[in-house]
């Protein structure tokens, strides 16, 4: 976020003499004098205290607006970012899709204190007012009572954007995602698609799960701002979960990391870790057993617990035959992760090949409470061979075909 005493710098101190008293220019002279030493602290110093005794100053309060508005606009657009299971953490309940509300014609008394002592909204009825006091209830809680004020600027400023904009973020924070949809539509289109707005409602789209479509928007607002950390790190997300584009999934989230370090610095360094993991499972995805276990072994250098890179090697020694090796990996890997489906069923495999039905048995009923639609035929298999008292299943060159299969 930029600073107050940054913002200072685009508004001429001396601007509108005529309409702001004498002491009033003196003191943003004097915020201008310090930002000219580069003395930041006092010239931050110095606007907080020329604030506090000309609240009025239409400078200074355009200051203190933008600031406003900038600071809740990074904190709800952080908290669209949010995963389902968060937002319940966060807002006490899931966002469910339909939940639209009555707009009828509301009568707010901005001037009103609030419980607790809060301060009271700003009067007025402009767009530039209807917007801060929208972001500051969003920000103490309360994003209904933000959608009103909203809804009631917005019939008045119909042409708005940015209210359209602002709407998005309460309708979603009250669990309105039908609404928020709609809100965001007519944003784009009120904007002529700014990249804002089309990141906004790609973070939109992926909070509806709707991923194709918070790609395809992601990627739009990457082509008009190619540094807008949102949808960096949207696209990256979908690249990796989606696509098992791991290489471009992590250059996005590192562009997206550089850009916005506090937002995202902390899901690149998680990606980071995970990339030669994810990357060896892809490989061994396609056959490529030899570049997988390349991939698994520098894995392992940086994470010795690495629960994919486990699993992988597992997954190569059964198709090269090697149960016993199989067995030692994929145990690693549920060491770390106790729910590798994956890793159940290549141990289940190597633990049948070695004669032991019974604690393969109990691998793939594991494997297929934890993905029945992938692991349960391999149970009901197994399941099967055992009241016929069939053979073996897998021979020592017989696992790979039953797990690619």
């Amino acid at each position: 976020m930029v600073s107050a005493v940054a913002a200072v710098q685009a508004v001429p101190p001396a601007s509108r003499p005529s309409a702001v008293k004498p002491q009033a220019v003196a003191a943003k002279l004097a915020i201008r004098d310090a930002l000219t030493r580069g003395d930041t602290p006092a010239a931050e110093r110095l606007f907080m205290e020329a604030l506090d005794r000309f609240p009025n100053d239409p400078d200074l309060r355009e200051i203190r607006n933008q600031q406003t508005l900038r600071l809740h606009d990074e904190k709800i657009r952080a908290i669209f970012d949010r995963t389902l299971t968060e937002s319940r953490k966060l807002f006490g309940r899931q966002w469910l899709p339909g939940q639209t509300m009555d707009e009828g014609e509301w009568n707010i008394e901005l001037q009103k204190e609030r419980p607790g002592g809060a301060r009271p909204l700003k009067p007025g009825s402009g767009a530039r007012t209807a917007l801060v006091n929208g972001y500051a209830l969003m920000d103490r809680g309360d994003p209904v009572r933000a959608e009103q004020v909203l809804s009631g600027a917005i019939r008045k400023n119909a042409d708005s954007a940015p209210l359209y904009y602002a709407r998005v973020m309460a309708r979603g924070l009250s669990g309105d995602l039908k609404g928020a949809d709609e809100d965001s539509l007519k944003a784009v289109s009120l904007s002529r698609e700014l990249p804002a707005t089309m990141s906004q409602r790609s973070m939109l789209m992926m909070q509806a799960r709707r991923r194709e479509e918070a790609f395809a928007w992601a990627d739009r607002a990457l082509k008009g701002d190619p540094g807008d950390a949102d949808a960096l790190a949207i696209r990256g997300r979908f690249l990796w979960s989606d696509r098992g584009r791991y290489d471009l999934a992590l250059e996005d989230l590192k562009q997206a990391a550089r850009v916005s370090p506090e937002r995202y610095g902390n899901l690149y360094q998680v990606a980071q870790k995970r990339f030669y993991g994810q990357r060896a499972r892809s490989r061994l995805g396609k056959g490529e057993d030899k570049q997988a276990l390349e991939d698994a072994a520098r894995a392992l250098e940086s994470d010795p617990n690495d629960a994919t890179a486990h699993m992988v090697r597992g997954a190569v020694f059964s198709r090269m035959g090697k149960p016993e090796e199989t067995i030692k990996e994929t145990t690693l890997a549920l060491k770390a992760d106790r729910r590798s489906a994956d890793a159940l069923l290549y141990r289940g495999i190597a633990l049948e090949t070695l004669g032991q039905r019974g604690r393969a048995l109990a691998d793939f009923k594991r494997a297929a409470e934890i993905d029945p639609g992938r692991f349960r035929r391999f149970y009901e298999k197994l399941a099967q061979a055992q009241l016929d008292g069939s053979p073996p299943l897998w021979s020592r060159g017989g696992g790979a075909v039953a797990a690619s299969n």
